[in-house]
């Protein structure tokens, strides 16, 4: 496509949006609230949308690695799991969609008065997705708003084009465009999107995309979700089972190249324990990835821009007094064809180091030492409200230590990432890791509107209390004896 023929394209596309937004909410109003049926539908159909079309889809994200991406990690990530996602969501939508009964004051509630709270549809939801999990990063929130009832729009990231052009290919397969419908387009579109009038806002991506992602939305008062990422620490406990920990720590951080907004970030670890620790992690590298520029079960990393970047702070970091350790046979070696890049280890980091700043999203791993575990708030202060802790010991006490002392979005405790598919659990940040939550309940509650509704009987109660005027000697006596005056 010429750069003319591109232009002409993003202005058709900037143009339809607001149309494609109204064309949803028009149908969302004219359908009055979405039955439990409509959604059962609706979540059936994308379960199958993920099943028939999953080959399709990990092919042409593997291809966007440059061909460096697990076919299998692919399946289990961004398929199978959110299979399992909504089908959670379809055993338990009949009781989320069940209003709730809250308690009414005196003396409405002895008259028959009655206070209760139903989750209703907010409307329109966008969503904006990352490239690292590309289909699984949509379909997850998808999930969660077509269970509230919601219709929505996707916005796929412009980094991982072909995937955003299967799904604008595949979704009209399943779903009508007053239903779901995908944009696609570059960083324009995507500036674009962020302002439009949705009814609610989701995004998940950087910490810095997403403070401007905010601004974009608060132009019309859209709410939003944000899943972000920061720093994650993995604290290692003395009580810690060093073999376990290793294994589990290894596992996680070098998942799709350490390319996920919950992969381990850095590591803190008791001193006396360090090398045993890196031994650990050494050993089970080399163990599950062997030969890691020509295994298929490692991911590279994405493109030049993140090689070069990840460089850098190698580089900072050993200029600047870091002691490196590179794990496998490649010695210092990344392939060139597919940037698979061995696990880098880096010891004596320290706060003047850029790694120790950014987020790494790739496989280095800078390590720590402490002394007393009442050290460890502080250290991790500097990199405050990360997406998630991990924590392996077991000593309850240090562990309810850390848990009161250290704040971030979900907790770990003896694993890495697992919690992310607990889909009764809430997944989301706090602070600069994010705002707000989905996945199960909450994942529908965060895309529905909690609406307050109160039922008054026949019987008029506010003159019983005289709390109509003119008010007289009853009515300040009731509010005297609330207020606690004599």
């Amino acid at each position: 496509m010429s750069k003319a023929e591109h232009s002409n394209v993003t202005k058709l596309e900037t143009q339809n949006l607001d149309a494609l937004v109204e064309l949803q909410r028009n149908k969302f109003r004219k359908e009055g609230e979405v039955t439990y049926a409509k959604r059962v539908d609706r979540l059936k159909r994308l379960k199958a949308m993920i099943v028939e079309n999953k080959k399709e889809f990990a092919i042409t994200t593997k291809r966007e690695f440059n061909g460096a991406r697990s076919y299998e990690f692919s399946l289990f990530s961004e398929f199978a799991s959110k299979v399992e996602a909504i089908d959670y969501s379809l055993k338990h939508l009949k009781d989320w969609m069940k209003s709730e009964r809250r308690k009414t004051n005196k003396p409405m509630n002895f008259l028959g008065g009655r206070s209760e709270v139903r989750y209703f549809p907010k409307g329109v939801i966008g969503i904006i997705s990352p490239w690292n999990l590309p289909f699984g990063l949509t379909v997850s929130p998808l999930t969660s708003a077509l269970a509230a009832g919601n219709r929505a729009m996707l916005k796929p990231s412009e980094h991982v084009p072909e995937t955003a052009a299967l799904f604008a290919e595949v979704v009209p397969n399943y779903f009508p465009a007053d239903e779901v419908s995908v944009v696609t387009g570059g960083q324009d579109i995507s500036q674009k999107f962020a302002e439009l009038p949705f009814d609610h806002l989701l995004f998940t991506g950087s910490t810095h995309v997403g403070s401007k992602v905010m601004q974009s939305a608060s132009k019309n008062l859209v709410p939003v979700t944000l899943e972000l990422g920061g720093k994650s620490p993995v604290i290692i406990g003395r009580s810690a089972k060093l073999d376990l920990a290793g294994t589990r720590l290894t596992f996680g951080k070098l998942l799709n190249g350490g390319q996920l907004c919950l992969s381990p970030d850095y590591v803190v670890v008791p001193k006396d324990l360090e090398e045993q620790l890196i031994s650990r992690v050494a050993d089970e590298a080399q163990s599950m990835y062997p030969n890691i520029t020509e295994n298929t079960d490692y991911a590279g990393v994405f493109n030049e821009n993140h090689l070069t970047r990840l460089q850098n702070y190698i580089d900072d970091a050993v200029d600047k007094g870091a002691k490196l350790t590179i794990i496998g046979d490649e010695n210092s070696h990344v392939s060139k064809d597919n940037r698979r890049m061995p696990l880098h280890i880096l010891q004596n980091v320290n706060e003047d180091m850029l790694v120790m700043h950014e987020e790494i999203f790739g496989p280095i791993l800078p390590i720590m030492t402490y002394s007393d575990i009442a050290e460890v708030p502080d250290m991790i202060e500097p990199r405050r409200n990360p997406l998630a802790m991990y924590y392996f010991g077991k000593d309850k006490s240090e562990q309810e230590y850390l848990l009161s002392h250290v704040q971030s979005g979900g907790v770990c405790i003896n694993d890495i990432t697992l919690h992310y598919i607990q889909e009764d659990l809430p997944f989301g940040g706090i602070g600069a890791s994010g705002m707000g939550a989905y996945h199960g309940p909450e994942g529908f509650k965060n895309m529905s509107h909690a609406r307050a509704i109160y039922s008054q009987t026949m019987i008029d109660v506010l003159p019983i209390i005289g709390a109509r005027p003119p008010f007289g000697e009853k009515f300040r006596k009731r509010i005297n004896k609330i207020l606690g005056v004599i």
